[in-house]
């Protein structure tokens, strides 16, 4: 299957946007967890004292089954503004999560990472970390977060030329 990613350069442009909304009116983080523990009623979600992962309801994941993030119950921008703490509990609430999804749906691979501000590809001034789990059968089996990235660079370098 050929892949053809075709960015023009607004992207960034709505990620910049988005951001500054929320950090207009940061009572309003959809990343915040309810009492409950859940982020926006999404679906199942394991938690710990300082952070809670949510798994995404199929209408929010895209295309990407049994995907979910991690966040921290404190409001915290990116991932390097965990405390010591903050990053040992999503460490271990990873584990647990890894445990959970190979338990029940037996992924063959996982594709786990984090987006820094806007040029980044985060939108929500909130850390979280994205836990994406992926099969030998799925399209794109077999390419990384950098194969996706480099596909972009070569076709702006050649859009370019």
């Amino acid at each position: 299957m050929d892949v053809t990613i075709a960015l023009n350069g607004t992207l960034l442009a709505a990620r910049q946007k988005e951001w500054a909304e929320h950090l207009a009116a940061p009572h309003e983080n959809p990343l915040l967890p309810n009492e409950a523990g859940q982020l926006n009623g999404n679906g199942f979600t394991l938690q710990n004292e300082l952070c809670v992962y949510s798994q995404l309801k199929p209408e929010y994941a895209e295309g990407l089954p049994y995907s979910g993030i991690i966040v921290t119950r404190r409001p915290c921008e990116t991932v390097f503004d965990l405390t010591p703490e903050e990053a040992s509990a999503v460490h271990a609430l990873l584990a647990e999560v890894r445990a959970h999804l190979d338990a029940t749906v037996k992924p063959d691979g996982y594709t786990v990472g984090w987006n820094v501000y806007p040029a980044g590809g985060q939108h929500i001034p909130h850390v979280h970390l994205h836990v994406i789990p992926r099969w030998a059968t799925d399209a794109a089996a077999g390419a990384g977060v950098r194969y996706f990235l480099k596909a972009a660079a070569k076709a702006d370098q050649a859009r370019r030329r």
